[in-house]
């Protein structure tokens, strides 16, 4: 899949914002508690924040905003506030939705489009984290959709990708519990950096009262995309509306209009040319403070448990003062106390004692017993001390 250069000059700049999700950093709990077992139910994901990955995911509608009551436009700029509020430190819960839609036009005119979609929700509960959330990224290219659905409940993050479940403990999720930032993060960096914003007026929207500003400066955008002053690319015009909840002061919806030219990109030939795209970037919280319940789907595989093929729970052998756990890319992982060359004697003699084979080098072993197999990979961890890494195959 090719990444327009632009798309990914955006992103970058989101994602280096290092906001979490929801606008406001993921809490770390004071204690580390129990793993808690989260119940699979039949609940499907829920609508909310989230574009990205795999899948033939439908797009979801528009976000519809209804604007009624709107007074005349003032004619002087206004300053906008110093800071919004998080939508999660004001509310008790909320379903989002974004899109980012990118149409590139080549010299010869033909078209191509890239859309990512989010839908997330969100909930405030008595966890060391403050909250439960969900959210679903769907990004098509070129006739291919992916699609990421992530939920973080509890003590953990279940994400699905293709089909596949990944389960990691939430204070290790890293990407997965940032995603939704591409979203989420840009209005604080948009708007505030601005300094000023027309004022429009008052307008409700889904019963929300919120005022209405308006940002019409090309620097700004080319600010957030962080081109160097002698890029080639240049964005030509630029418009960003944002409504403000009048009540708490967090942004209740934003929409962006963005035309860029000189877009480095290769035709159907491979040769390097020139295009131009057309931006449009928008995001809207909804639902607010309605009855929302995050859980996960029934197929979802139940968090903290560790499936290794041949072993049943708690079976696999782990070295003495190491432990066995779920790691950041959802994979099995043996933390020691060992050298490295100790764990990988460890493992040679356990595995012969119980019947298996072992054997590889450099790192990497296949581990086989019958038609069972699987592999170890085994290096030092940033303590020095031996690990071990499993990949089950499929």
């Amino acid at each position: 899949m090719t990444t327009k250069r632009i798309f990914a000059l955006l992103l970058v700049a989101l994602l280096t914002l290092g906001l979490a999700a929801c606008g406001e950093d993921e809490p770390t709990p004071t204690a580390t508690p129990e793993p808690a077992a989260v119940v699979a139910t039949n609940t499907p994901a829920p609508p909310t924040d989230t574009p990205v990955p795999a899948t033939n995911t439908p797009v979801p509608p528009a976000a519809a905003a209804v604007a009624t009551n709107t007074p005349a436009p003032e004619a002087n700029s206004a300053s906008t506030a110093n800071s919004f509020a998080a939508p999660g430190d004001v509310l008790d819960s909320y379903r989002t939705r974004g899109g980012l839609l990118i149409n590139t036009t080549f010299p010869d005119g033909r078209t191509t489009k890239q859309e990512m979609l989010l839908e997330g929700a969100f909930v405030k509960t008595d966890n060391a984290y403050g909250s439960d959330q969900s959210f679903e990224m769907t990004l098509t290219e070129e006739g291919t959709t992916e699609t990421v659905t992530i939920y973080q409940i509890g003590d953990w993050v279940s994400a699905n990708t293709q089909g596949e479940w990944v389960t990691v403990g939430r204070d290790n999720a890293g990407l997965f519990t940032s995603m939704s930032d591409i979203f989420t993060s840009f209005t604080d960096q948009f708007v505030l950096e601005s300094g000023e914003a027309e004022k429009l007026g008052d307008e409700t929207i889904d019963g929300v009262a919120t005022t209405h500003y308006q940002i019409q400066d090309v620097s700004i955008f080319t600010q957030m995309a962080q081109m160097a002053p002698d890029s080639e690319e240049v964005i030509d015009k630029a418009e960003m509306n944002v409504w403000v909840a009048k009540d708490s002061g967090y942004v209740l919806k934003y929409d962006v209009l963005a035309e860029v030219s000189n877009v480095k990109d290769t035709d159907a030939s491979g040769a390097e040319v020139a295009t131009t795209q057309r931006v449009n970037w928008s995001y809207q919280v909804y639902d607010v403070n309605s009855d929302i319940t995050v859980t996960l789907p029934a197929d979802a595989p139940e968090p903290g448990t560790i499936n290794i093929p041949g072993f049943a729970e708690g079976e696999f052998p782990v070295p003495e003062g190491g432990k066995l756990a779920v790691n950041m890319t959802g994979m099995p992982e043996i933390t020691s106390e060992l050298s490295q060359e100790e764990l990988v004697a460890f493992y040679t003699d356990t595995f012969a004692a119980l019947g298996w084979s072992f054997s590889g080098d450099f790192g990497f072993y296949e581990v086989k017993k019958g038609e069972t197999t699987f592999s170890l990979f085994i290096d030092t961890d940033d303590r020095g001390k031996g690990r071990a890494q499993v990949f089950a195959d499929q």
